[in-house]
């Protein structure tokens, strides 16, 4: 609903929705008074270091560590500037900086009957500029307690804003604690781990909830089975930090496609990589029922 996509669209917006519905969050900033003197109290209040965002935006942008205040104001404008130029919107909120944080997420799924399922979750936390580059389900090395937390705090998300088709619930975890970071309101690259562990048809499940059907089955009936890791193919530079790259694509040639190992691409040899989308070209999935073993597939296919 239009409804959802606008409140989750704007971080500010969605820290206020997830406060009142009890979900966990990092200690922040997330109000409509942008003074330099409410900012710098806030961030005094929340204590060193801190991370910048824009209210607006995502992928990164807008995005400052701050270790201590004398850096606050640069970054502030810094931050700023880029919102402004990224979504047309200068509103920055902050947060508590958590130094060596995993990022996972929760797949889920509500139809226009008031059913919200889960389909379990993801770690993106290998990532370069904010950037993810490699996602795979399940996350690993999560206590099975926390996990099912998890699970029913991005249930109980969704539920808070009458949601309806496939959206994630992003968590940021440290020290085996969650906190609420941001909700997705679409399907996501990574959404193919998930299918892979769970053999369902996400984008299937859309159209079919899009036409008024209900779930097709319940969180009792989901099952996952073994692991699915992506890796992202970018097009950028490695002689200038990785940046992204444009061009022409003189040669590619991806692997086969098989039942546990996905390509999914957007490009062809000789296509042209412009600057007006985004540097991704390709995504290339495996499977298998040990983690090593599917790693081990997705190198050999990379």
């Amino acid at each position: 609903p239009a409804t959802a996509i606008k409140a989750m669209g704007d971080k500010a917006e969605a820290k206020k929705i997830m406060a009142t519905a009890s979900v966990p969050l990092v200690p922040g900033y997330h109000e409509d008074d942008q003074s330099e003197s409410s900012l710098k109290s806030a961030a005094r209040q929340i204590g060193y270091p801190i991370l910048i965002k824009a209210a607006a935006g995502g992928g990164g942008k807008g995005m400052r560590i701050v270790e201590e205040e004398a850096e606050l104001l640069s970054a502030m404008i810094s931050a700023q500037r880029e919102a402004v130029s990224a979504f047309g919107d200068n509103r920055i909120i902050l947060e508590k900086f958590l130094r060596n944080p995993r990022h996972i997420e929760v797949q889920i799924f509500a139809d226009n009957e008031g059913n919200v399922i889960h389909l379990f979750d993801r770690d993106c936390s290998i990532q370069r500029r904010y950037q993810k580059v490699i996602e795979e389900a399940p996350a690993p090395g999560i206590p099975e307690s926390v996990r099912h937390a998890m699970h029913k705090t991005a249930v109980d998300a969704a539920k808070a804003i009458n949601y309806v088709s496939a959206g994630t619930i992003e968590f940021i975890y440290a020290d085996e604690k969650f906190y609420f970071m941001e909700m997705n309101t679409r399907l996501q690259v990574e959404h193919p781990v998930t299918e892979l562990i769970t053999r369902i048809d996400i984008v299937e499940w859309q159209i079919d909830v899009a036409a008024g059907l209900p779930l097709p089955l319940r969180q009792e009936d989901i099952t996952s089975r073994g692991h699915a890791i992506e890796a992202r193919l970018y097009a950028e530079d490695p002689y200038h930090q990785f940046l992204p790259s444009i061009g022409k694509i003189s040669h590619l040639r991806l692997p086969d496609q098989s039942a546990d190992l996905w390509v999914d691409s957007g490009v062809r040899q000789n296509d042209e990589v412009t600057v007006y989308y985004d540097p991704m070209i390709a995504k290339i999935i495996s499977w298998d029922e040990d983690r090593s073993i599917a790693a081990s597939h997705l190198r050999e296919a990379l």
